[in-house]
């Protein structure tokens, strides 16, 4: 279960990494449901200051994620608890 923990937070860290450095190209970042209309998209050209918000929001999770999951492959950290 450690393997299995330390390798899926890996890939979700670094899936969201990619995310962000995709929208550095696009020029937008997703930023969840807006119902049936489809996701939210915060643009860089219209919203600056939410674009590099949000932008360094998910650099420092995807870090924090891509870190613990490391972390849990390597030893150094204890994997999460099942209960």
């Amino acid at each position: 279960m450690t393997l299995f923990q330390g390798l899926l937070l890996s890939v979700l860290g670094l899936g969201l990494m990619a995310v962000t450095y995709q929208s550095l190209g696009r020029g937008w970042l997703p930023c969840g449901p807006n119902g049936f209309r489809g996701r939210v998209e915060v643009q860089r050209r219209t919203q600056p200051v939410a674009y590099w918000g949000l932008f360094v929001a998910y650099t420092l999770f995807a870090l924090w994620i891509l870190r613990l999951g490391v972390g849990i492959l390597f030893g150094t950290v204890a994997p999460l608890p099942l209960s």
